[in-house]
């Protein structure tokens, strides 16, 4: 499983830019650079969020991809050794992006 580092702290699964979700989804299917795929899995921090305190920050869990032209997608999972996720002020899922997706050749 790829390692995991999310900047996106204000997601509700986000705890010391780790991921407690367990598995997310990355969405950009004919994406082209970075800032054309999101996290699907974001969700809003508000202060009337709940969050499991039973759940942990995990560095390595599974990412599934939909971003078809990534050089790191395998039959829609990503087999990156390192997944860097971004977006520090999202709002919404829109907002993030996968810093870590690498075009297929021809792409640009």
């Amino acid at each position: 499983m790829p390692i995991l580092d999310c900047n996106v702290t204000n997601c509700i699964h986000n705890s010391d830019e780790k991921c407690c979700k367990g598995n997310i989804l990355i969405e950009g299917a004919d994406a082209k650079t970075p800032e054309s795929t999101f996290c699907a899995s974001f969700y809003e921090k508000s202060e009337d969020s709940f969050r499991n305190s039973f759940e942990t920050p995990d560095t390595s869990l599974k990412v599934d991809c939909e971003a078809t032209n990534c050089r790191f997608n395998t039959d829609c999972e990503c087999h990156a050794e390192h997944i860097g996720i971004a977006g520090s002020r999202a709002c919404d899922c829109e907002d993030t992006k996968c810093a870590s997706f690498q075009c297929t050749c021809g792409c640009r």
